[in-house]
């Protein structure tokens, strides 16, 4: 199975670069950035539930009831989905300012970092609790 996941996720990874390059071409033609930008932006994210799908499928098929592991989504994943949507808010005219010192410092490296790890806590946060056995 897994090996079928691995060619599953090489062929995403090259369709989702090409697509990346072709967003770049059209942004260096047009001077419209924001598809570019949201493309790179939220690509990391796909990639980290790819890496997480695995894991979410074997929890699938165990049976039980559904639950939600909110603290590390809360302590990780929020913050890491607010540190990945960072450089749309400086490219977005929404009002923020950010210091540009912190792009220079800290780079792209950071928003696909965060993107990566969004998107695996996205699912591997979702458990399944064995169903309690009453004994009498």
């Amino acid at each position: 199975m897994y090996i079928v996941f691995l060619i599953i996720a090489v062929f995403m990874l090259d369709v989702i670069l090409y697509c990346e390059q072709l967003l770049k071409e059209e942004a260096a033609l047009t001077f419209e950035r924001l598809p570019f930008l949201l493309f790179t932006t939220l690509y990391p994210v796909l990639i980290g539930l790819v890496f997480a799908l695995p894991t979410f499928i074997q929890t699938c098929v165990t049976k039980g009831s559904w639950t939600f592991d909110w603290l590390p989504f809360t302590v990780l994943g929020i913050p890491a989905l607010l540190i990945d949507l960072i450089f749309l808010v400086y490219f977005y005219p929404v009002g923020i300012d950010v210091p540009l010192s912190f792009f220079a410092e800290y780079g792209s490296q950071a928003s696909i970092i965060c993107g990566l790890a969004f998107g695996y806590l996205a699912l591997s946060c979702w458990k399944k609790k064995a169903a309690a056995v009453l004994s009498l």
